[in-house]
């Protein structure tokens, strides 16, 4: 009877102790982050260039920017305003994350310099909670002028590279964030995400839109989560996908992307 009360001891501590790690890694780990309304997944895109020949993003869904966020009482019409994003990484290179966002602007307006207003310029911005903590202290940001020059927010030169395209109304931005380096004077929580390092299950906080800009103010700003941009629940889950998106030798597509949860 006492070797069976020390067994059904031992089993109770194991069991607790196991418990207890499970906990710990449930609340650490970024892979069991997922629990916002939107989700992204991320593939990787292995000969990524920002150079405008955006070829290489052909597989990698968009999603549109159809939700009106912190200025705007409607969406504006398909000929004033439309847009679209996508994001991609690469395991070689785990510290940048990739973008591209195609915009139709009826209107460019740029009457602000760099890290002055510039959500009153024609802009895109990009907001990221690195560490998951759900709070508006944790979130960072980088804004891109639709005038190609502007960087504001945590945007630099040291950890942002970029090219903006523009054909007519189409604007087309082709951009390579990195956390870890260098930012710019209004980033937001100016450590979160310093040690950032992409890879395969990781889940991050996740919001991009575009300030429509007209008349001398902001019109819309628009996005493809509806809430403030500073609110944290009205982000997204961002979560890295090993798979690649390239298309094999033989021609046939390597795979399709995950469908996005809403």
């Amino acid at each position: 009877m006492k070797k069976y009360t020390k067994f059904l001891r031992t089993v109770k501590s194991i069991t607790t102790v196991t418990l207890g790690l499970i906990l710990i890694i449930s609340s650490t780990s970024p892979i069991f982050a997922a629990k916002r309304d939107k989700q992204y997944i991320a593939k990787q895109i292995s000969n990524f260039r920002v150079d405008g020949d955006i070829r290489e993003w052909e597989r990698a869904e968009a999603v549109a920017f159809d939700e009106l966020k912190d200025a705007g009482a409607e969406l504006p019409k398909a000929s004033d305003f439309s847009g679209k994003g996508r994001v991609a990484w690469s395991a070689k290179d785990p510290t940048r994350i990739y973008f591209l966002v195609e915009i139709t602007d009826d209107e460019l307006q740029d009457i602000n310099p760099h890290n002055s207003k510039w959500w009153e310029d024609d802009s895109v911005e990009f907001m990221f909670d690195f560490d998951n903590e759900v709070v508006r202290a944790a979130l960072v940001q980088w804004t891109l002028g639709a005038n190609g020059k502007d960087l504001s927010a945590a945007a630099s030169a040291d950890n942002t590279e970029w090219a903006l395209s523009k054909n007519g109304n189409n604007y087309i931005y082709e951009v390579a964030l990195d956390p870890t380096k260098p930012r710019g004077p209004n980033p937001g929580n100016p450590n979160s995400g310093k040690n950032f390092k992409a890879k395969d299950g990781l889940t991050i906080g996740f919001s991009f839109h575009m300030n429509d800009c007209e008349n001398g103010q902001r019109e819309h700003q628009i996005g493809w989560i509806a809430g403030n941009a500073w609110d944290a629940l009205a982000f997204g889950d961002l979560t890295f996908d090993k798979e690649f998106l390239d298309v094999e030798p033989l021609g046939k597509v390597a795979l399709t992307w995950a469908a996005i949860k809403q």
